[in-house]
């Protein structure tokens, strides 16, 4: 019987890339995805998936299909808690060892709140996932992603014999996507529209804050790695508590960005001319008065890490484009799409 795999957030940037690469490279693999409203040519394009229309309330639809699965992949919403109690509950429910994928993010590294010593200011703090797993795994309670993040490492702890689970940890993400639905990422779209409203491409502070960046494709290599390894009996992976996977390939300051992005700008006519420029705190908070955080999050925060862990256990070996190859095609993306 060929292994069976449910996945969430199919048409999502990160979800899409992920299952477009299973469907392509392991036409074997029994394919289910839940969609909320499906493509109009999904059915074409995928004729041997099997499509559960649903929301991440549908608590029931979710457990169920999650209890027919081997493997679930759970790249949707990742704190979005009812789905992901629903996915545990139906996993739980199955009689032979399941396997669990969960999406996580670096932005649980942020220092802010709990300190503004560093808002737009380098930290030289670089998170392993083999040298601060403990670290990583008991982030305070406020810290984005947290709460699902411990929901997973609660389940593993109780059920591990059974539930073998996963949290992959992006930094933040460039590149196309190569997914049925959105393939813009969401870092560019979103300095892009801030940018507009400032009126030049900007950094906190002196904008020595740096971090992590993977692309796409090299994100997806990891997910595919860990789910092969799943299919093999997943006997060769860390699962549960050390079952945690950073995915960062190479860094960058929001200083250097701002000013590249700048340059390309200036050349395109898009800005009148070629200089970014530093902002306080207060003016940040002005650009996102409706949530502040967020802008501190995005663009004024610290997110180091190494993916120490997948070249250990999955021979993860970055071989996309780096960050600043790709930059100027990922910022015309983003103009396109926020216009």
């Amino acid at each position: 019987m060929p292994p069976r795999l449910f996945l969430t957030g199919a048409t999502g940037y990160i979800g899409g890339s992920v299952f477009a690469a299973l469907a392509r490279n392991h036409p074997e693999y029994d394919l289910t995805v839940l969609l909320r409203k499906p493509p109009a040519n999904f059915n074409i394009q995928f004729p041997s998936v099997k499509v559960i229309q649903g929301s991440f309330d549908d608590s029931s639809t979710i457990a169920e299909a999650a209890a027919s699965a081997d493997i679930v992949i759970h790249s949707g919403d990742g704190d979005h808690e009812n789905a992901l109690h629903s996915i545990i509950n139906g996993l739980l429910r199955r009689d032979s060892k399941s396997y669990l994928i969960k999406l996580s993010g670096t932005g649980t590294l942020y220092e802010y709140p709990d300190t503004t010593a560093y808002l737009g200011r380098s930290n030289p703090k670089i998170y392993s996932d083999i040298d601060d797993i403990k670290e990583l795994v008991s982030r305070p309670d406020n810290a984005l992603h947290r709460r699902t993040d411990a929901i997973v490492l609660k389940a593993a702890a109780e059920h591990g014999h059974h539930l073998k689970t996963a949290i992959v940890c992006p930094p933040d993400i460039y590149g196309r996507g190569h997914g049925p639905g959105r393939r813009v990422s969401y870092y560019m779209p979103w300095f892009m529209e801030a940018i507009r409203k400032h009126g030049k491409p900007f950094y906190l502070q002196d904008g020595s804050n740096i971090r992590g960046w993977v692309h796409i494709s090299d994100l997806v290599q990891i997910y595919m790695s860990l789910v092969e390894a799943a299919v093999a009996g997943g006997e060769s992976v860390s699962w549960g508590r050390e079952g945690y996977f950073l995915a960062a390939s190479q860094e960058a300051s929001q200083r250097d960005i701002a000013e590249a992005i700048s340059k390309i700008l200036f050349a395109k006519g898009e800005i009148s001319s070629a200089d970014a420029r530093s902002i306080s705190n207060e003016e940040m908070v002005s650009l996102f008065p409706d949530a502040p955080d967020t802008g501190f999050f995005s663009f004024g925060c610290n997110s180091r890490s190494k993916a120490d862990r997948a070249a250990k256990e999955l021979g993860y070996v970055p071989k996309a484009p780096l960050f600043w190859d790709v930059l100027e095609s990922d910022l015309m993306d983003a103009i396109a799409v926020t216009k």
